[in-house]
């Protein structure tokens, strides 16, 4: 990188129209390596609406800045400078270079900031490894074969097999990458990636990645012997496997964490309408003892008529046992017996009819946090109305064909904003808002799709997910 600005006015001067755009084409590969990398890892977020067009603008700043930046950072003169400078303007560039597709990635994708850090940081670890072993192959054509694939001020033509041998490594290295790492992650997704140990990552990265590939590039300058370069590219290209190993994992165990508690809040769950079931069937067999003992007393005439009291809170006993659902999946089962109960103490009307075995395909948390999210944000909603016969929540989850279907529909109060697809939220913390991305990581996880929207004062939630 350090003499493309020569080669740059070097194929200008001396050469025809094709040397200047090959050597014009390796400045735009470095930041294109590294975008391509950063934003395949990026592809297990969910997009944002006109996904095309925000991308279209990315391309075109980075395109931008790459032509009128790097031919002037590096056509600086550090004659008269300290050695060290350099290096450190090398390292600031491409430190500089990571962070701002932080930014990026959350303008195409739907992604907080330590989730685009961490397709930031993987991105880049891809980059460096396919860059290590494309300087590895350099080395040893020009070492061993005494073929040059570096272009240079004296050798303007060496651009074109330089570019070539960069699309050949790079793209064998970056399958390899996509096959192992980027689509474990796409099928587990980020949604739960919002670890703060990621900015430990990011000073790995920048140290154990960047810094040593830097060094390793001056060693090859200086003269260093071919073996000592050849174990210092293999030591790097095991620090950047572990890096890469040691994100999937933190993603891996986070995912675990999530899954525990989940199952442990589901066991609770479980629990505690087990137990209000028997206290339900107790009550229900005091009432029916009750009602045996009325009906024998208008048997013998000695009652005249039935208390209306005693009716009412056996209807209620009942409403209450019959909210327990059964509709094939556990899961399913867990969460609308508790939202149903919920929603029968706060004078709520769910109405649901579920064929639960049609979410087999899904696991436990992921039905558990899709239709929880699904169901408060709905209640949350209905809360607000005030017309008694408008305070009403639907479900339908049926099987057609090789798809599942989810239809969920309430009444709501005001008006609702929508951003992206996902409506704004009016409650303010933290957590507030996470639990519609959570829902529509969940379906396209599956290869499914989340539409939101309203109809007049009411609310629907649609998706439909492949069902392997």
């Amino acid at each position: 990188m350090g003499e493309t600005a020569e080669l740059i006015a070097a194929a200008a001067a001396q050469a025809g129209p094709l040397d200047w755009i090959t050597s014009t084409l390796l400045i735009v590969s470095y930041p294109a390596e590294v975008v391509v990398a950063i934003f395949a890892v990026a592809t297990a977020l969910p997009r944002r609406a006109g996904f095309g067009r925000r991308l279209a603008a990315i391309v075109s700043l980075y395109l931008a800045a790459s032509l009128l930046v790097i031919p002037s950072v590096y056509a600086m003169d550090y004659t008269d400078a300290p050695p060290v400078l350099e290096s450190l303007v090398t390292l600031l560039m491409a430190v500089i270079l990571m962070l701002s597709t932080v930014p990026a990635i959350m303008h195409a994708f739907d992604a907080r900031p330590l989730q685009a850090l961490f397709c930031a940081t993987a991105g880049w670890t891809c980059q460096n490894l396919a860059s290590g072993i494309e300087g590895t192959v350099a080395l040893l054509a020009e070492r061993v074969l005494g073929v040059s694939v570096e272009a240079s001020v004296e050798n303007t033509g060496a651009a074109a097999t330089h570019l070539a041998l960069l699309v050949v490594v790079f793209s064998v290295v970056y399958a390899a990458c996509y096959l192992a790492f980027v689509r474990p992650i796409r099928r587990r997704g980020l949604g739960d990636m919002e670890d703060r140990r990621m900015l430990a990552v990011l000073g790995l990265v920048i140290v154990a990645v960047i810094v040593f590939d830097m060094a390793n590039k001056e060693l090859d300058a200086q003269g260093a012997t071919l073996e000592v370069l050849l174990v210092l590219r293999l030591v790097h290209a095991a620090v950047c496997a572990f890096v890469l190993f040691m994100e999937y994992e933190m993603l891996y165990s986070r995912s675990l964490e999530t899954r525990v508690a989940l199952d442990a809040q589901m066991a609770a769950e479980r629990e505690r309408q087990w137990q209000l079931s028997q206290e339900n069937r107790e009550a229900i067999n005091v009432k029916m003892h009750d009602i045996r003992h009325q009906i024998r007393m208008l048997a013998d005439g000695a009652g005249a008529h039935v208390d209306q009291g005693f009716l009412a809170d056996l209807a209620r006993e009942v409403d209450v046992y019959d909210s327990l659902m059964n509709t094939g999946n556990e899961a399913l089962d867990t969460i609308l017996s508790e939202k149903a109960l919920v929603c029968e103490r706060e004078a709520i009307e769910l109405s649901c009819i579920a064929d639960g075995s049609a979410l087999g395909f899904m696991s436990a948390p992921e039905v558990y946090s899709l239709f929880g999210n699904a169901l408060d944000n709905a209640m949350r909603a209905v809360r607000e109305v005030d017309d008694p016969d408008r305070r009403s929540i639907s479900l339908v989850v049926r099987r057609v064909g090789e798809l599942v279907s989810i239809h969920i529909e309430n009444h709501f109060a005001g008006t609702l904003r929508f951003e992206g697809g996902l409506p704004q939220t009016t409650q303010e913390g933290p957590g507030h808002g996470l639990g519609t991305r959570s829902m529509r990581g969940i379906v396209e996880r599956h290869g499914g799709t989340l539409a939101l929207g309203t109809r007049g004062s009411v609310f629907t939630l649609d998706a439909l997910v492949p069902i392997p």
